[in-house]
């Protein structure tokens, strides 16, 4: 057997020996825990035993640091596919220690990472990430800077892997991540439980933790310009092929210009602080020059080391960011349509281009932003065997928007909506190509049963088909009659489902804090996390407990977003790494959506025959997958999110300017953990309302979504105008001050309420009528008494977008 492995063998038992007996998991960060049931000890050892003996074979026809990349990614996946149900339940969270809080493989990882007599912690970023990513047109601008970033960190990441190994990467968690497993297989080495069909999806943050086994400052600078170069090279090489494949790299006269639009990007910023040298830990004396906390510590008090250390990298990192090069650049021709920033020199006609996927007939983009769109030909080229890059395209808002329209479509007008592709099919000839597109993934089934083609959700609107916006999108010259055919197929399957809402929400959620988790001061808050007889540096920032944060990062993105987004809903994820999520969404799935992302970051959700189902009762910050334990941040963990419903026109960065614009009046909320969504109608008024999840007991999501179904119009059934809304705002303008607060009794406004909503509904007998009126104005008044701030305004924008949410007014 291979010498690491056999003492990586032995370490690992000697572990789960020592503590195997004990009877409670305790969550690392906050006071939830777990009850064992007893497990066979035998069962265990013998197991691992087993494993060891099959991976010794195969390890041994591997070289040393391709068997320590197999070893790394499958141990754990190999031996609890062998396991009892029992045994595999809790054995990813197994303690290291009975007065640990972490679990076995947390201490593996770290005491892997600490090998050496000196040590660096260091910490890498790639930027610009918000202004880079929010210079899109279409989605796909979009997902592809975000892709970009999240590839070219990897792209470091791996330098950092190779070079050491896996376990030294802190953040993000490396296990099971879709490009890590990709580039893995690409190896040569076989995956256990591979996640690597979904490489299309960015789930690695723009920065990367990493302890180095060396400490002298010309070292750490050779890795870091080592690591630097090479994500400079991959980027370059991006560039090249892209330009190649569309035949731009014959355009000599242009190379200097796309010298210059390229080399600004990435900008890149590195740190590293010594955490032990020759042997020594660093005194936290070091720091007390920029951590006005250490001054009180004793000199000996090492122990904190690492939390100090981290603290002073952020602090640097940020200082390092404030001083940019400043590079003066002056192109003088027509600017790009997207970034407004570079000369726009690529358009339809120049090398290979054509109007279609990559350029509209008009469009004028620079270097930068057209590599960004057409970074599907690089990824298709050097992935090739990866389904996911396969013709890939990213959902447009009008495909998300018609997404439940086209669900419908397929289970009641089957015949008719084949019929309106195949129409396309005739009248665009070769250039139907342009117009395919991939569903979003919950409808790929459905159409793959069907043995059905789906086309660009934008041509599911009457107000499309038209011949100039034809020729703009497709290039194509077509009659007035094959356009009155195209329309009349579209009217067969609009009378079997009615029309399309032309409305998509956009979804971005941040994790609360995680400044403060990660610096230790949030550990600092919850003391309950360890028993009362150890001591206080349980509590800090310690490296395990770090990597503990990683993992509840990486299970939180991995097993439950992309669940909840893309498998249980309809809508599709932009991004998803760390404690960010940005997606997305059809208005019919918003509500859940919302709510299921923001439970499952604290683990407050449950699996129910298969699905994901949010329990607030859940406060142990565990959560049972697959007869697995996986952790997640913990009941003490918070989240905000900005929405922004638009409509499908809406220019895109109006909607992503709006939409963190939302997530920062969330952030804005005393306590946060809280979201603000915005109504953009295509009449061009606005409603803006804010709220926390939970108020108490009183699941805010849970209480609209309910009250929101009486607004929808049923045929002989009982239903609630939303008039209901315009006659409240009309009757209490006077009421309310500049703010929007309610400046009379409470109650008033109750009874006032109940008699608004038992006049506005319609059907049903007198008694029902009055019955559904009680129900709905005791609900809606105990949201707006449990919110302090009694905003009247605030709470009639909050109901109104519920309204819009449920279908009123689609």
């Amino acid at each position: 057997m291979n010498d690491f492995a056999s003492k990586f063998k032995s370490f690992l038992l000697e572990l789960i020996d020592k503590h195997i007996d004990v009877d409670v998991i305790r969550h690392p960060l906050s006071d939830g825990e777990i009850k064992i049931d007893s497990i066979e000890k035998d069962t265990i050892f013998s197991t691992i035993e087993e494993v060891f003996d099959e991976i010794s074979e195969k390890v041994n026809n591997l070289s040393e640091k391709d068997g320590l990349f197999y070893l790394w990614r499958n141990l754990y996946d190999l031996i609890v596919q062998k396991l009892n149900r029992n045994a595999k339940r809790y054995l990813s969270q197994f303690p290291a220690d009975a007065k640990d809080n972490y679990s076995i493989w947390e201490h593996l990882k770290i005491a892997s990472a600490f090998q050496g007599a000196s040590l660096s912690l260091f910490l890498f970023t790639l930027g610009p990430v918000q202004s880079f990513i929010a210079q899109a047109r279409k989605t796909q601008d979009f997902f592809s800077g975000s892709f970009l970033l999240s590839y070219l960190t990897l792209v470091g990441i791996e330098k950092i892997a190779e070079r050491y190994a896996p376990a030294n990467i802190i953040y993000p968690d490396l296990y099971k991540q879709p490009l890590v497993d990709l580039l893995l297989e690409q190896k040569g080495l076989k995956i256990e439980n591979s996640q690597s069909s979904y490489t299309d999806q960015a789930t690695v943050p723009n920065r990367f933790v990493a302890i180095l086994p060396e400490c002298e400052s010309e070292k750490i600078k050779k890795i870091a310009d080592e690591v630097t170069k090479r994500i400079k090279e991959e980027w370059n090489e991006i560039i090249a092929k892209i330009l190649k494949n569309f035949g731009l790299d014959k355009y000599v006269e242009k190379s200097k210009l796309i010298e210059k639009q390229i080399r600004s990007f990435p900008e890149i910023y590195w740190v590293a602080i010594p955490l032990k040298k020759e042997g020594k830990n660093i005194s936290p004396s070091v720091f007390q020059d920029f951590i006005e906390e250490v001054k009180g510590l004793k000199e000996g008090d090492t122990g904190i080391s690492y939390q100090l250390a981290y603290t002073a990298l952020e602090k640097f990192v940020g200082a390092r960011k404030n001083l940019r090069e400043f590079e003066q650049s002056e192109e003088y021709n027509k600017k790009c349509h997207v970034c407004g920033e570079r000369e726009g020199w690529i358009k339809a006609g120049v090398g290979r281009i054509e109007v279609g996927k990559y350029i509209s007939e008009k469009e004028r983009l620079c270097t930068v932003c057209f590599v960004k769109r057409a970074l599907d030909k690089y990824l298709g080229d050097k992935f090739k065997y990866v389904s996911a890059f396969r013709d890939f395209n990213f959902p447009s808002t009008a495909e998300v928007a018609s997404s439940d329209f086209k669900e419908e479509a397929l289970k009641r007008a089957k015949e008719e909506f084949n019929g309106y592709v195949e129409e396309f099919k005739n009248v665009l000839g070769e250039k139907f190509y342009n117009l395919k597109v991939k569903p979003l993934p919950k409808l790929k089934e459905l159409f793959e049963k069907g043995n059905i083609e789906n086309i660009e959700g934008e041509w599911f609107f009457e107000s499309n088909l038209t011949k100039k916006r034809i020729k703009e999108e497709l290039g194509l010259e077509l009659t007035n009659e094959e356009i009155e055919n195209l329309k009349c197929k579209l009217k067969n399957i609009i009378q079997k489902t009615g029309t399309s809402s032309p409305y998509y929400a956009l979804i971005k959620l941040d994790g609360d804090d995680m400044g403060k988790w990660l610096s230790g001061e949030k550990l600092q808050e919850f003391r309950d996390t360890t028993h009362a007889e150890l001591d206080r540096k349980q509590n800090l920032l310690t490296p395990a407990i770090h990597s503990s944060i990683s993992t509840a990062l990486r299970n939180y993105t991995i097993e439950l977003v992309r669940r909840i987004v893309e498998e249980e809903h309809t809508g599709k994820l932009v991004y998803s790494g760390g404690d960010d999520v940005l997606a997305f969404i059809n208005l019919k799935d918003l509500f859940q959506v919302m709510e299921k992302l923001r439970a499952a970051f604290s683990g407050h959700v449950k699996f129910e025959n298969g699905r994901i189902q949010v329990d607030w009762n859940n406060d142990t910050g565990f959560v049972e997958k697959e007869g697995e334990i996986i952790l997640t941040m913990g009941k003490n963990a918070g989240a905000s999110a900005g929405i922004v419903i638009a409509h499908y026109k809406e220019p895109l960065k109006i909607v992503l300017d709006r939409v963190n614009e939302m997530i920062n009046k969330a952030k804005e909320m005393e306590g946060k953990d809280g979201f603000a969504i915005a109504l953009m109608k295509s009449s061009g008024e606005m409603r803006v309302a804010v709220s926390k999840w939970r108020f108490d007991n009183l699941d805010v999501i849970n209480l609209l979504s309910e009250t929101a179904k009486y607004f929808k119009k049923e045929e002989n059934g009982i239903w609630i105008s939303n008039k209901v809304i315009y006659t409240l705002k009309e009757e209490f303008k006077n009421l309310i001050n500049n703010n929007g607060r309610f400046m009379e009794d409470p109650q008033l406004f109750k009874v006032e309420l109940k008699r608004v909503i038992q006049r506005s509904i319609t059907g049903g007998k007198e008694e029902e009528r009055r019955k559904i009126a009680e129900e709905i104005s005791n609900r809606l008044f105990q949201l707006f008494e449990k919110d302090e701030a009694q905003n009247l305004t605030n709470f009639l924008n909050l109901i109104e977008v519920s309204i819009f949410v449920a279908g009123k007014e689609g």
